[in-house]
């Protein structure tokens, strides 16, 4: 099956649906229960873009607990999610744009993410060794990570302007 059919026959609107309702129970059930918070805690994958001395300086203030968490989140949760975040802008930029091509760009959002996820990973567990290269490269992904993304909110949007104001 070729990628055309594949959205041809998947990205529909009761997919679609389905798939907005699976991320935002991930993202407001889910990743609230297994991710970092509290005073000035963030995961480092909604950052957009750290050094590494940022990064450990926040890997150290989770705490071994919220580390633990982190890492059971990451393994449970993110790597799974990016699977339903990227069919879902995929779907949405292939209903109203009709182009095939445009609709692989969340394919890359999903590369990126699991760059960023494994780089996390191994912060995590190395800690409290520090690996400087990896913290870096995981920051540039987790920074084309969030660049994507918005590249893609764009997309869907001017494909709603363009389909339900402008009407072509």
């Amino acid at each position: 099956m070729n990628i055309e059919t594949f959205l041809r026959k998947y990205a529909r609107p009761e997919i679609l649906v389905l798939l907005f309702a699976m991320a935002l129970i991930v993202n407001f059930m889910l990743f609230p229960l297994l991710m970092p918070t509290g005073e000035g805690l963030k995961p480092l994958d909604v950052m957009f873009a750290y050094s590494p001395a940022e990064a450990y300086g926040m890997i150290a203030a989770y705490g071994e607990e919220a580390r633990q968490d982190y890492i059971r989140g990451l393994l449970l949760i993110d790597f799974a999610y990016p699977v339903v975040y990227s069919l879902l802008l995929c779907f949405g930029i292939y209903l109203l744009w009709h182009n095939p091509r445009l609709a692989l760009q969340p394919l890359l959002i999903m590369a990126a993410d699991y760059l960023e996820n494994t780089g996390i990973l191994i912060m995590l567990t190395a800690w409290p060794e520090r690996v400087t290269g990896l913290a870096t490269a995981t920051s540039i992904f987790t920074t084309l990570k969030w660049s994507m993304v918005a590249l893609a909110v764009i997309l869907i949007l001017s494909g709603m302007v363009r389909r339900f104001i402008i009407r072509t």
